[in-house]
């Protein structure tokens, strides 16, 4: 899989930043990308999203192979949490299911999942702004040709 930077490089989001016009291609080689469909007891709900946004905000910023996580819950029934993570490379994934961010998400949460379906994804194309805002620096990530 490659990254393509337009105006910043993965480096920039916590050092500096690069020229306006400035591009990188990474390859990364085989990407991983797993979707998570869970329910969650309602009644551990506020509690289990607390320690999922821990475990998110720590994966993300303590291990370079995991290049993104983002969870959300459907509109209509809350408790139905899903989760797309992409991670660099399967070991990139193996490493991050042995940390200890990772671990204590997995022993503190296990009674208040009620379900979980693992799905292996195929990405055509994943893209994002790299401020959050409108006016970001747009990141794509794209199968290899």
């Amino acid at each position: 899989m490659k990254i393509l930077l337009t105006a910043i490089t993965a480096l920039s989001f916590t050092i500096g930043s690069v020229p306006a016009r400035a591009q990188q291609n990474l390859d990364l080689g085989p990407a991983m990308v797993r979707m998570a469909e869970l329910e969650i007891d309602p009644a551990q709900l506020d509690a289990y999203k607390a320690i999922l946004a821990e475990e998110q905000a720590a994966s993300v910023r303590l291990e370079p192979g995991v290049l993104m996580l983002h969870s959300f819950a459907i509109a209509e029934d809350p408790t139905r949490v899903r989760l797309l993570e992409v991670y660099a490379s399967k070991n990139a994934y193996e490493s991050h299911i042995r940390s200890p961010h990772f671990l204590k998400y997995k022993t503190s949460t296990e009674k208040m999942v009620r379900s979980l379906r693992l799905i292996d994804a195929a990405p055509i194309i994943l893209c994002a702004k790299s401020s959050g805002s409108p006016s970001g620096t747009a990141i794509c990530l794209s199968p290899d040709k």
